[in-house]
């Protein structure tokens, strides 16, 4: 199962690309290019990974792994990396991908134990 391709999943996170990305380019970010690159790069490890899971335990690790390193991320970018727009789109590719997996509800936050952002 590559979620990747998910109609839904692959949207949301061409989107949550190109808003970072722009911040960049309006000379609004204290973040750059390299930042965002490693922002996708846990996004896609996530979904790899989960995508293996065998059970809702697994997979709940696998979220707790990328929201743990999201925040690390975001906290090296002085917490400018994740703002409300970023952060909703993040959390839905997680949430969204966990539900396809049947080990959570499409409207059960499973990123807010760990989310710093």
């Amino acid at each position: 199962m590559n979620l990747k391709e998910n109609t839904h999943i692959n949207k949301t996170y061409k989107s949550l690309e190109r808003n970072m990305i722009d911040f960049i380019e309006l000379g609004e970010a204290d973040y750059t290019r390299a930042d965002v690159k490693k922002c996708m790069s846990l996004l896609d490890n996530f979904l790899e990974e989960i995508a293996i899971t065998d059970s809702r335990e697994s997979g709940i690790l696998s979220v707790k792994k990328a929201v743990l390193a999201i925040n690390h991320l975001n906290e090296s970018c002085e917490y400018e990396l994740v703002e409300t727009e970023q952060r909703e789109k993040i959390a839905d590719i997680i949430i969204f991908a966990g539900h396809l997996k049947g080990y959570n509800h499409i409207s059960e936050d499973i990123t807010e134990e760990w989310r710093e952002w």
